[in-house]
């Protein structure tokens, strides 16, 4: 795996648990994001809708695959500043974001849009109904991101390697069903129905907290779960069969 690949897998998971529950939209043109020097529509790589946020990333060619030539450089900059003002315009927070870039960085950029979203639906026309249900969502957001951003702070690399692979897991589609290994009579609180973990989904741990599943390897009674919880720097790795009911599942 390239090391351009390599960051952008670690930023598409980076934004899939921040916004967690919005909303996404992926490569759109919206009708209003004309460029007037060509006529021609731009493209945004991610839209959030619902809280006016979206995503491009920059500094790389098209297929994503290396850096760009300075001339190239260039010309996407200016297109980039009118995105950004056609964005604005338009009531959306525009986060140009260059994964080959220093990562904490492009983290603290991101933090500002969201800052910045919020002071915007704060401030707009949407019904009271439409902000005291939004404005909460994109606060936890921000929480998430800030949290994230601590724990990249810690350990880059690790961060940045552990983000990666959550994104090949999430792009998988693996998922682990954990069922009662005895009678649900026999247990003090039974569930009912058997727990589905995967990767990206958030969990809840009896002792250890509040966490999100990173990856699961192998399957059945003996596969490994891994779980990175709030404010810790490290993953930790639990068998399968010995979690079940220490572990509930997070609503988003």
């Amino acid at each position: 795996m390239s090391s351009v690949y390599f960051a952008i897998s670690a930023w598409r998971e980076i934004l899939a648990r921040i916004f967690t529950g919005f909303e996404e939209q992926d490569n759109v043109t919206p009708t209003w994001l004309v460029n007037p020097a060509t006529n021609r529509r731009l493209k945004l790589d991610k839209l959030y809708p619902q809280v006016g946020v979206a995503v491009r990333f920059v500094g790389l060619t098209a297929k994503g695959q290396g850096r760009q030539s300075d001339w190239e450089a260039m010309e996407n900059e200016q297109r980039d500043q009118t995105r950004i003002e056609l964005c604005r315009q338009n009531g959306v927070q525009l986060a140009t974001l260059d994964p080959a870039d220093e990562m904490l960085k492009q983290m603290d950029a991101l933090l500002s849009v969201l800052a910045r979203a919020s002071r915007t639906l704060a401030q707009g026309p949407q019904p009271t109904k439409y902000k005291a249900e939004w404005m909460p969502a994109l606060a936890a957001a921000r929480d998430r991101a800030e949290k994230l951003r601590s724990l990249i702070a810690k350990n880059p690399e690790q961060m940045l390697a552990n983000l990666a692979e959550g994104w090949r897991d999430r792009e998988a589609g693996s998922a682990l069903e954990l069922r009662s290994p005895e009678p649900a009579a026999a247990r003090n609180q039974p569930r009912a129905e058997p727990l589905l973990l995967a990767p990206s989904l958030r969990v809840r741990h009896l002792k250890l907290g509040d966490g999100v599943v990173t990856r699961i390897d192998g399957a059945g009674d003996e596969a490994q779960v891994y779980i990175l919880f709030d404010g810790a720097g490290d993953e930790r790795r639990f068998q399968a069969n010995l979690i079940y009911d220490k572990l509930e599942l997070i609503p988003s």
